[in-house]
Order: structure tokens, then C-alpha cells, then sequence
């Protein structure tokens, strides 16, 4: 096929390099244009997940007979009072724990010091010295992370609202598109596809999210840990950042059990988090998504540095999600699905697939 004498080839047509290159070029120039407008993307994507992570219980009330209207509103309201609660406990439990951080910095340094007499120091390394940055690097990282909590509260409020609008269409888009099911295009059944994949997606890494952060949190609270509710939530948001961010979230209810209890309770603690989130991990989270959603571990820390590049701190939040859809877009189009297996677990890919992407 020729336009203007120029002739038009598939993309599948073209040669492994051809296509390297082409999906090179377009990732590039996708990524400087995200990248421009990256506090105004971020935004957008958390409030469609939260619209997905409440939409279906909107459509579920219908089903159950409650009018469309209200059945949006009672959802809405749910959304804002679930905010509200998290919210508030988070922040006031951040700002109490922000006040004590220095009583904490003292603590740990004091213990660090401790320790370091036991270790032999040598001549142009001093065991001390290593062990007070190691205590400022952790102390700075907890004050970041509090008055992150702290000063969330205005980005989280325009996401809620944005979120609310979502719901209100997205309640009403069968509607929409139901009377013309039967003229659907080969694209928009991909679509279709894709989006019932990425609800699927969203919806179910969130339960397993909760499930870790609530254990977590009761469990710490059972043996006498301060703010557990801060850390559940602290941990529900960082366990979306593959690999760093269930340990980000750890830290400060370790270090609390450490001054409270000593070595012991810091790893009863360790322990109590491990493994909680090894069995949610490896055994709940796999049993529910399936292993057609499981990442390549070298791809999701390379993900991890792309989104933090993009993004910033709201990218690394969503590393995982954002990859996993790229993942399910690529997998919902003939053309990409060499791409999609090459992000994926080698053992996950047989000689047909790697001969299928050349």
C-alpha cells in the first residue's frame, strides 16, 4: 500500500531492530512529554485508581436496586469518610511522632554508639563516625516521610474530588455502552479487555495491601508498639514501591521496639513484618492475580528508577501499578505482545514466545 509514493509497512513486518527502534523513539519522546507535565499526570492516575477501586461497589448497588443517583452519592460519601478517618489518624499520629523524633535520634545514636565500642575501629575508618550518618540518613528519612503525611492533605483533597467525578461517569458508562456491544471494533474489544485487566489489577492489589498493612498494624499493636495505625497506613502506601518500600515503612516501627524492648522486640517486630508480607506476597497476592501478571524483578527496579525519574515520589508510589498496566496494554495488542512477554519472568518465557518477538 503506497501513499504518495510512500510506501506504509506494518510494524510487525519490520525486522527486531526496526521495531527496537521504533519503540525506542516513541518511549523517548512519551517520557519528555510525562515528564513536563508530571504534577498534573500524577494526580490524574491516583484518582483513577481510587475511581476503580469504588466504582464497582457503586454499580453493585444499582444491581442491588438502589437508584443511580444515590447509589453515587452513598459511594462518594463512603470515599470521604474512609479519607477522613485514615486521614486524620495518620496526620495527628505523624505530628505526635514528628515531636519525638528527636527523643528518638538521641536514643538510636545512644544505642549506635554502644554497639560501636564492641566493633574495632582502624586507622581511617571509624566505626562511630559510620554509625552517625547511618542514624541521620534514617532520622531524615522518618522526618521526610512525616511531613510528607503531614502536608498531603491539599494534593489528597483535589484527588478526592477528581476521584468523585470519575465515579459519577464511570457508574454510568455501561449504560452508554451497552445498546452498541454488538458494533464494537476489534480496538475497542482490546480496550475493553485492557480495562477489565487493569480493574482486576488495581482492585486486587489493593486488598492485598490492605490485608499486609492491617495485619501489620494489629500485630504491632498487640505487642505494644506506638502509632501502629500510622504504620499500617505508612505501609499500605510503600508496599506499592517494589523491594524498598515495605523496608522504608519498617524502620520506624523497628527502631520503636528496639527502644521499648530492646534487640528482642526489634526482631520480633522484623520477624512479625517478614513474615506477613512473605505469605501475602508469595501466596495471596499470586493465588488471586495469576502468573500472567507477575514482572520480570530486574524489570520492576528498572521501572522503579524510570517512574522516579518521570514522576518523582508519586512515580515510585506507583511503580508497580503503572508498570503492570504498560504490561496489560502491551499484552491486549497483537503487535506489542513481544514486548509484554520480555517483561515478564524468564521461566514465564518458553522457546515459542522468544522466537515470537524476532
Amino acid at each position: 500500500m503506497t501513499t504518495k509514493g510512500v510506501k506504509i509497512v506494518n510494524v510487525r513486518n519490520r525486522s527486531f531492530p526496526a521495531k527496537v527502534l521504533i519503540y525506542s523513539t516513541f518511549a523517548v519522546v512519551l517520557t519528555i512529554g510525562m515528564k513536563e507535565i508530571a504534577p498534573i499526570l500524577t494526580t490524574i492516575i491516583y484518582s483513577i485508581f481510587i475511581a476503580v477501586l469504588f466504582t464497582p461497589l457503586a454499580r453493585w448497588l444499582k444491581r442491588k436496586g438502589v437508584p443511580g443517583e444515590l447509589s453515587v452519592i452513598l459511594v462518594i460519601l463512603l470515599l470521604i469518610v474512609v479519607i477522613l478517618f485514615f486521614g486524620i489518624i495518620a496526620i495527628k499520629a505523624a505530628q505526635d511522632f514528628g515531636t519525638q523524633i528527636p527523643n528518638y535520634q538521641a536514643q538510636l545514636t545512644a544505642f549506635v554508639n554502644s554497639l560501636a565500642n564492641y566493633i574495632p575501629s582502624y586507622e581511617g575508618f571509624s566505626v562511630r563516625s559510620v554509625a552517625r550518618s547511618i542514624v541521620s540518613i534514617a532520622v531524615s528519612l522518618m522526618t521526610s516521610v512525616i511531613n510528607g503525611i503531614v502536608n498531603a492533605g491539599t494534593t489528597v483533597g483535589i484527588i478526592t474530588v477528581t476521584a468523585a467525578f470519575l465515579i459519577i461517569d464511570a457508574t454510568n458508562a455501561p449504560e452508554k455502552t451497552d445498546p452498541e456491544i454488538g458494533k464494537q471494533s476489534e480496538l475497542q474489544l482490546r480496550l475493553s479487555n485492557f480495562n477489565k485487566k487493569l480493574v482486576k489489577f488495581i482492585v486486587i492489589r489493593a486488598e492485598v495491601n490492605i490485608v499486609i498493612a492491617f495485619t501489620i498494624s494489629l500485630l504491632l499493636f498487640i505487642v505494644g508498639i506506638d502509632y501502629a495505625v500510622l504504620w499500617g497506613v505508612l505501609i499500605f502506601l510503600l508496599s506499592y514501591i517494589p523491594y524498598i518500600g515495605l523496608v522504608i515503612a519498617s524502620i520506624p516501627p523497628i527502631m520503636l521496639a528496639l527502644f521499648k524492648y530492646g534487640p528482642l522486640g526489634a526482631l520480633v517486630v522484623i520477624v512479625i513484618i517478614f513474615v506477613v508480607d512473605a505469605l501475602a506476597e508469595n501466596i495471596l497476592f499470586p493465588s488471586m492475580m495469576g502468573k500472567s501478571m507477575q514482572l520480570s524483578p530486574a524489570f520492576l527496579f528498572i521501572a522503579l528508577l524510570y517512574w522516579n525519574f518521570v514522576f518523582g515520589l508519586g512515580g515510585v508510589l506507583l511503580s508497580i501499578p503503572l508498570t503492570l498496566v504498560l504490561k496489560i496494554l502491551l499484552e491486549s495488542f497483537e503487535e506489542t505482545k513481544w514486548l509484554a512477554r520480555l517483561m515478564g519472568p524468564v521461566e514465564y518465557m518458553g522457546n515459542r514466545e522468544i522466537n515470537s518477538i524476532r
